[in-house]
């Protein structure tokens, strides 16, 4: 029990307009409970305490007039003086002084400390002032309780006051009645108003008259003050003075108001007049005074003049203009405020000639200084550097962040470009691809094309048109080496002249591919394939490419010969499989990025894999410098979209790539791919006894590890412990690496389950794909599968040589095969494998994209039967856990898929957490 005559409350004043509180008992301090329940029973405002802020450190934090009310209303006799420390009952007695004397009419401001430039208030009538906790208290209590304060209504509305402190000095000469009926406190009693009112010059004169009107607090007339006595109400004759004083008062607030002799100045210059509009009619409104400006500067004071770039217009059509993001456009500069518009010849004139305000065909046109700085220097920027057709794309494609603009170029936050008619075709037909032309389908095309496949090709061919690079997204299965047929048999009828061939690079796994579709759907195209040890290099390159109009090669290849490739400026070059790219500080990335072409196309059904810099990489290929650098997209995206998750930086980065990234997929209404079903089963398998053993051994070892490791030596713990723990899910041998494979079935259920599909996949006398992405896994199940039923399995893996690849598909897809095994990684892209209508991942990769990619060698044009799909997973392991956290997130997932990488940024709990093993799933021997 806590004795309560023991308790010792503390007070103190934290100068942050906060009070702190606190409790001890035999100078050891309490617990908030403690206390706290004590001292806010009896305080109904912050519902008894409820409210209260407080800390670990038990203190509990209140504002000053919560404080200043808590010491004049909490019962006496529930706590005594010797509850409360020294400093506390001092803030209890100056409360208690400062109660009595705001019910005695008596707190008013302080007249002596506002001409030293501060802001205090006194509370009784020797004039003494308030502590500064005290003092917070009333500034609070004049916004929540007026009514306890002695003043006038029209001191509440205008109230705090410390933005006039810096012109206190010119209160100096008023008395301190004068004052504080400046500040409202007192209630002015003459019966009139002194107005300033500021009058417009007629026909655009350099002079504005400051009209002085008195207007009748009763009826609102307003007589204009001459100086004549006679012209006024006999009654106001006594106030006379008034008048006087208050435009002396006036001339000491703005000086510019005063002349030389002391009057009143009631004609001001142009810049005067800007002034008075600006700052100094402000001045004057909180010095007491009325002020009356003209009906046009509400509307026109916060309206800046719009910069334009007015595109000029072709007669010859605006085509050959632009090729490329980084060619020049012609334009002429306008500046205009509403419907008033002036050449920049014009603007210039006005701004040489240093007008503020004038008067334009009837209209007021205001020229801000700082405005005119800011143009000045835009305009002088973009007519050295040139008005670039991305800076019209991004203007007229992104729409402004919630809180974006300090990143966004000078040229988009000052210029509003205006296109001509042709140019803004343009733009709406970047982003609307239905508005694009579509062209048949080439006469030298051996084959049909859907008709989202000849939008497809009509689109490459349109970007083509202004040299504008493009990524066709389209997933996997949907044709896109065919729309790039037809693009390449397009472009090489309409462009006869071009000496030098399209370069086409792709993975070496389906260069065999392509050179089959090409002569399949375009056997007029002379294909040169740039490829093996007996390929033609050095200075008898580029004459060994005469006459090809495409040039086949492997990104590896390009890379090893880019001194060969980098020369020449090739018509096209093509990217198949563009995710190759994605590592933009990679050798192969910048080998191929640094290439020369007069157009560029990316092909891949996955642009974004893992991060958004692999979408800066892409771009980076197909149109330089339209996304910035690689550190300014870091900035400006990838971290306010990966860290922040900004849906409005999403937004915008959407809407930049959107004209340049054409994406469909299978389930769109308008592909009408008319494609069988396709079902995903997860397979869901425990751990053998051997397994769960290896499994726990191996977290155990390697988290004590990670407790003694930071930075990238602890990252690649964890790395290798995901690699090793995928390989005990998947099968004891995999992971000891046994020569002898005995007891397969018995030592991994997954092998097991994966005996049993087989199964049952070849009782119906249908074919499978297995994916696996460990090479030993796949030679193991290759064995076992030609053991068990004594037929031949095909398993591609990366070290198979390109001539026994495209044997392995062909014979596969003649139906030679029932099992083809493949690696995740050499398999998972650009292959055709309709033959199956089974698919097996027998092992689980964290990116869905990487998966459904591999899925897709089945589930694409020509299938003809029902796929289904089985994703094997070991109940209790990570495993499990990572699915399920993909399944969570499967809607950030599609913006921004993750990779295993994520896994290492996890604090070591979170760690434990995802790796321990559930030992209900695991198998009992």
């Amino acid at each position: 029990m806590i004795d309560v005559t023991a308790i010792v409350l503390h007070a103190k004043w934290l100068n942050d307009s906060r009070m702190v509180f606190w409790g001890e008992q035999k100078g050891r301090k309490l617990h908030v409970d403690d206390w706290m329940p004590m001292l806010f029973a009896w305080h109904k405002r912050s519902y008894y305490g409820t409210f209260i802020e407080r800390d670990d450190d038990q203190f509990v934090y209140v504002s000053a007039a919560d404080a200043f009310r808590l010491f004049t209303e909490y019962p006496h006799f529930f706590l005594k003086k010797t509850n409360w420390g020294q400093e506390a009952l001092n803030m209890i007695a100056d409360a208690q002084k400062l109660e009595a004397s705001l019910q005695d009419r008596q707190v008013k401001p302080s007249f002596e400390c506002w001409k030293k430039g501060e802001w205090k208030w006194e509370f009784d009538d020797s004039g003494n002032q308030l502590p500064d906790w005290l003092n917070n208290a009333v500034d609070e209590l004049v916004l929540e309780e007026p009514e306890r304060l002695d003043a006038d209504p029209a001191f509440f509305d205008r109230f705090p006051f410390e933005h006039l402190l810096e012109k206190n000095t010119l209160y100096e000469n008023l008395s301190e009645g004068s004052w504080l009926v400046k500040l409202g406190w007192k209630k002015d009693e003459k019966p009139f108003d002194v107005l300033l009112e500021l009058q417009e010059p007629e026909d655009d004169g350099r002079y504005w008259n400051l009209d002085v009107l008195l207007e009748d607090k009763d009826n609102g007339f307003h007589y204009e003050w001459s100086g004549n006595l006679k012209d006024l109400p006999e009654e106001w004759q006594p106030f006379m003075h008034r008048i006087e004083e208050d435009l002396a008062f006036a001339g000491t607030l703005v000086p510019s108001l005063q002349k030389k002799d002391g009057s009143f100045k009631k004609q001001l210059t142009e810049n005067e007049a800007w002034d008075f509009l600006n700052d100094s009619g402000q001045w004057l409104a909180e010095g007491g005074f009325k002020i009356l400006l003209p009906s046009w500067w509400e509307a026109l004071k916060d309206l800046q003049p719009d910069l334009k770039a007015k595109v000029k217009s072709s007669t010859s059509g605006y085509a050959p203009s632009f090729l490329g993001l980084d060619s020049i456009v012609q334009f002429d500069w306008k500046v205009s405020t509403g419907d008033i518009e002036l050449s920049e010849e014009e603007f210039l004139k006005l701004v040489d000639s240093r007008r503020r305000l004038v008067k334009i065909k009837g209209k007021w046109f205001k020229l801000d200084p700082a405005f005119i700085r800011e143009v000045r220097q835009v305009m002088k920027n973009v007519n050295r550097n040139g008005l670039q057709l991305k800076d019209i794309l991004e203007q007229h494609l992104m729409q402004p962040a919630k809180e974006g603009g300090e990143e966004e170029s000078s040229v988009l936050r000052y210029v509003n470009i205006e296109l001509n008619t042709d140019l803004a075709r343009m733009v709406e037909q970047l982003s609307e691809v239905k508005e694009i032309p579509i062209q048949p389908t080439s006469p030298a095309f051996r084959g049909t094309l859907r008709d989202y496949q000849k939008t497809g090709s009509s689109w490459l061919q349109f970007l083509r048109k202004f040299g504008l690079g493009g990524c066709l997204a389209d997933d996997m299965g949907l044709g896109k080496t065919i729309q790039t047929i037809d693009y390449l048999l397009q472009t090489r009828k309409e462009d006869k002249e071009a000496q030098l061939p399209a370069l086409l690079i792709c993975p070496t796994s389906v260069i065999g591919n392509w050179q089959k579709e090409l002569q399949h759907f375009s056997p007029d195209l002379n294909v040169f394939l740039h490829y093996g040890s007996t390929r033609i290099r050095g200075e008898n390159f580029i004459q060994s490419i005469q006459g090809a109009d495409v040039v086949l090669t492997s990104y590896t290849t390009a890379q090893l010969d880019e001194e060969d490739f980098q020369p020449v400026l090739w018509d096209a070059i093509i990217l198949d499989e563009a995710q190759n790219i994605k590592n933009s500080f990679t050798k192969q990335s910048r080998s191929i990025r640094r290439l020369s072409g007069r157009h560029k196309i990316a092909l891949t059904g996955t642009p974004v894999e893992n991060r958004l810099l692999e979408l800066w990489a892409i771009f980076d290929f197909l149109n330089p410098g339209y996304l910035g650098s690689e550190a300014a997209f870091r900035k400006r995206f990838v971290i306010p979209v990966e860290r922040e998750h900004d849906n409005g930086r999403l937004k915008q980065l959407q809407s930049l790539v959107q004209p340049f990234l054409l994406r469909r997929t299978k389930q769109d209404p308008h592909v009408q791919l008319n494609l069988p079903d396709k079902q995903e089963i997860k397979e869901y398998v425990h751990l053998t006894a051997e397994q769960a053993s290896l499994y726990e051994r191996m977290i155990q070892d390697t988290f004590q590890q990670l407790e003694q490791e930071s930075g990238m030596k602890r990252r690649g713990l964890i790395l290798a412990l995901l690699g090793k723990l995928k390989q005990v899910c998947d099968h004891p041998v995999l992971y000891l690496k046994e020569e002898k494979k005995n007891k397969l079935e018995e030592r991994s259920n997954k092998f097991s389950k994966l005996v049993e599909l087989l199964e049952a996949i070849k009782e119906k006398d249908e074919r499978c794909l297995i994916f696996t992405q460990f090479l030993f896994m796949g030679n193991l199940i290759q064995d076992y599968i030609a053991n068990r039923w004594n037929e031949e399995v095909l398993f591609l893996h990366g070290g198979v040589p390109k001539a026994k690849r495209d044997d392995m598909i062909q014979k596969f897809q003649d139906g030679k095969h029932s099992v083809f095994v493949l690696s995740l990684k050499a398999g998972g892209t650009g292959l055709n494998l309709t033959e199956a209508n089974h698919v097996i991942h027998f092992d689980r990769w964290w990116n869905p994209a990487v998966e459904n990619q591999a899925t897709d060698r089945a589930h694409r044009i020509g299938q003809k039967r029902f796929v289904t799909v089985h994703k094997m997973i070991t109940l209790g392991t990570l495993e499990e856990r990572i699915d399920e956290m993909l399944e969570s997130k499967k809607e950030l997932s599609e913006k921004v898929i993750t990779s295993e990488n994520w896994i290492t940024e996890l604090s070591t709990q979170e760690l434990r957490e995802l790796f321990v093993l559930r030992k209900e799933w695991v198998e009992k021997e």
